[in-house]
């Protein structure tokens, strides 16, 4: 449901199909966080997250929202496999400073399913966001 839809290119020089190796990039994951946390508990299936994920803190986000698993593939091409190991540790540390004793723990705490304001994951929240932009612009001012 993440996978980056396959986009061929075409050399014009050589006029041929070309088919570009493309690396998800960090952050490249808010849309899985987005539908993660709309899926979680309305659907009889498990959810697997993928794209950009490249750190303990996104999958640590993931599973918040409501995803069962992630996929790092970028992230451990970028960082050859041990970088694992490194987000694994991330992990840990996050739950035992939590509490947490499994992923079950927390898993799908702030999907919409449990949250108070089940609209934080749709659109509608746009409108709500730029209402309060004279709030946002004070926070992040534009140059």
């Amino acid at each position: 449901m993440f996978n980056r839809f396959f986009q061929p290119e075409i050399d014009i020089e050589t006029e041929e199909f070309q088919f570009p190796w493309e690396l998800s990039q960090e952050r490249d994951h808010q849309l899985a966080l987005r539908y993660a946390g709309l899926l979680y508990g309305n659907i009889a299936s498990e959810i697997c997250a993928s794209r950009g994920i490249y750190t303990s803190e996104d999958v640590i986000r993931l599973i918040l929202a409501g995803a069962d698993a992630v996929q790092m593939v970028s992230a451990i091409y970028k960082n050859q496999p041990s970088h694992i190991a490194k987000v694994l540790e991330g992990i840990n540390a996050w739950m035992d400073k939590k509490g947490y004793q499994t992923l079950n723990d927390f898993k799908g705490k702030l999907s919409r399913k449990n949250m108070k304001d089940p609209f934080t994951y749709q659109r509608a929240q746009y409108i709500d966001i730029l209402m309060k932009s004279e709030e946002i612009f004070k926070k992040y001012p534009m140059v």
